[in-house]
């Protein structure tokens, strides 16, 4: 991830960064690398795929299976 961090800013090397629409285009840039296949993006989590990642799918709506609080 460094790397395509270090990559995204050489590219935008005469970005004037205190600017919100250049920041916003190097998060975008930044964001739009990691969405390939050889990688995933989740919040603050960046990782290899695998071959497993495809396979499992997280559970987003789990059913309720517990009582009442009160």
């Amino acid at each position: 991830m460094r790397g395509i961090i270090k990559d995204v800013l050489e590219y935008f090397e005469d970005a004037n960064l205190h600017s919100e629409s250049a920041r916003e285009a190097i998060a975008e840039e930044i964001i739009k690398r990691l969405d390939t296949k050889e990688y995933y993006y989740s919040r603050d989590l960046v990782s290899a795929k695998t071959k497993d990642d495809e396979k499992e799918q997280p559970n987003l709506f789990p059913t309720y299976e517990g009582g009442h609080l009160g």
